[in-house]
């Protein structure tokens, strides 16, 4: 190859590698299902049972920017029987403290019946997705609600009226004042899973 031709060859084979994701890195993302719907998205996605959520899933480059998994990236996984799906799962929980959620609330016999995940890492939603670890804490049952990108809420199943109503008020808060607002109201856990 001629060095000119060379050269512009390596710096495209540079960019692909720099915008490939990397399986490690790899982390499920809630976004608005407006978003995925637009002309302009190209990468990979579920619609939810959730109306207005949809999930894909990203990672941090080098540069710390967001990158969403491509169709492609997708399509290449899964013919090298990679569980992409499983393995982003299993990133996010490595990069989750016990216990989970950073606010709480309790009752007088000091059972939790609320948390808040809201993470700096801007995964807080995504951390609904921690089933298992959710069941420890409710386990007579949750429900959930993701008014906020950045914001969810996991909360006993078996609340009385007050507690009911504080949630309620908490989630259109929530949803009302957020800059980056995702859905309104309470859903069931399988509501996070794909139609």
């Amino acid at each position: 190859m001629q060095p000119l031709v060379s050269a512009v060859h390596q710096e495209r084979e540079d960019h692909k590698q720099a915008n490939e994701l990397d399986l490690h890195n790899v982390l499920p993302v809630f976004v608005p299902a407006a978003l995925v719907a637009s002309e302009d998205w190209k990468s990979s996605f579920r619609d939810l049972r959730a109306p207005g959520v949809a999930l894909a899933w990203a990672a941090r480059g080098v540069d710390n920017i967001q990158r969403y998994m491509s169709c492609e990236t997708q399509r290449k996984w899964e013919a090298q029987g990679i569980d992409w799906g499983a393995r982003a799962i299993e990133n996010l929980r490595a990069g989750s403290r016990e216990p989970l959620g950073n606010g709480a609330l309790f009752r007088d016999n000091g059972e939790t019946w609320l948390i808040s995940l809201a993470y700096p890492d801007g995964l807080g939603p995504s951390r609904l997705l921690l089933t298992e670890e959710l069941v420890r804490i409710f386990p007579k049952g949750y429900r959930i609600a993701l008014p906020d990108q950045n914001r969810a809420f996991a909360f006993a199943r078996d609340l009385d009226a007050e507690d009911a109503d504080t949630v309620e008020n908490l989630v259109e808060r929530s949803f009302s004042n957020s800059a980056r607002p995702l859905a309104p109201g309470i859903f069931e856990p399988g509501d996070l899973v794909a139609v």
